[in-house]
């Protein structure tokens, strides 16, 4: 077993691997809100089966802003990693405690 497999083998699967500053989690915050409510918006609008989703305008407008924002996420966290050099393990993401700034790797 390497080093990188080692990383979370206690009870609850994480392990603290690092600290951002209070204004990186404001920035991954805004984003993961906006990600969970683009996704939530379209989850309802399906659920509800709105019209407003046959308008292929609004549609790639929500689609758009969804892309946009989940790249804008997923390259605020491989920035980070590599300013603070997180490592990458094979069955494990990275997450963050928004109240304490700490970055955990977690086993999925």
């Amino acid at each position: 077993m390497d080093e990188n497999t080692k990383l979370c083998n206690s009870t609850d699967e994480r392990r603290k691997i690092g600290k951002v500053t209070p204004r990186e989690r404001d920035e991954i915050s805004a984003l993961f809100e906006r990600k969970n409510g683009l996704t939530e918006l379209i989850k309802a609008l399906v659920e509800a089966d709105d019209d407003v989703l046959k308008n292929g305008w609004f549609y790639e407008k929500i689609v758009a802003d969804l892309g946009k924002t989940a790249t804008r996420h997923q390259q605020w966290w491989d920035l980070c990693a590599k300013q603070y050099q997180w490592k990458r393990v094979d069955g494990h993401i990275w997450e963050i405690d928004f109240e304490t700034c700490n970055i955990f790797l977690r086993k999925l």
